[in-house]
Formats: C-alpha cells, structure tokens, sequence
C-alpha cells in the first residue's frame, strides 16, 4: 500500500479525468471541491493540505499534458477545462484480457470499489509510466 497522499494523488488524478470523459469534448468549469470535498479555509483565509492537494493534481496532469484549461480562479476552479488528446486516447483504451472495457471503465470501476491498489496500478501503468 502506498502512502495516504499518493493513494489521494491517484484517486484525485481519476476523478479529473473521468470528469473530463464524462464531458468531452465540451469545456467545463472543474471545481477543486468537486475533486476532494468541500473545504474550509484557515483563519489566514489559506486553503486546506487537501484542497491543495486536489488542486496541485490538476495543475500536474495539465503540467504533462493530458487536460488544458484557460485560467485558475484562486485555486478553486479552472476555467474552459476540457481533456487533451493525450488523455482521451488513453482513456478509451481496451486490452486483450476485457476487449469490451475501456480504461475509463476500469478506472471508474476501482474508484466507486474503493480499490486504491487497483486504482493506483491503473494510474501508474497508463498515466505515469507512459
């Protein structure tokens, strides 16, 4: 099992792409609660650890190219965000073993189980490793 923030990583990384499935091609608006729950701000008006979180998962899979969007609006949303190619093309994905379930079904599958390990083997072998 690996580390609490990097099953949330994960699990962060799938919710953001399978949005972006759900609506493709048509840019949305995605809200970081929408992502990790709703969050309230410290006395300092500062974001919460999970919140930033969620947050830096959408700012590093923009980062390697698999979702664009036009601008943040203080770390709460990102505007006209959509899936790139790179992302879509992944997602669709099916393989010898299930030739009738894509990527996005296996990922979505593990994430309403709760399957973290799973989950994480998904993310690794098609997001990080490619």
């Amino acid at each position: 099992m690996l580390d609490v923030h990097i099953d949330d990583f994960f699990k962060d990384c799938a919710v953001i792409l399978l949005h972006g499935f759900k609506y493709f091609p048509a840019k949305q608006v995605l809200y970081v609660e929408d992502i990790c729950g709703p969050d309230e701000a410290d006395e300092f008006g500062l974001h919460s650890p999970r919140h930033l979180a969620g947050f830096g998962a959408i700012m590093w899979l923009q980062e390697e190219g698999y979702i664009r969007f036009s601008e943040v609006d203080r770390q709460e949303s990102v505007d006209d965000f959509v899936l790139a190619s790179k992302a879509f093309t992944r997602l669709l994905i099916v393989d010898g073993e299930e030739p009738t379930t894509s990527l996005a079904q296996k990922i979505e599958f593990a994430r309403l189980q709760h399957d973290s390990n799973l989950l994480a083997r998904l993310m690794r072998d098609h997001f990080l490793l490619s």
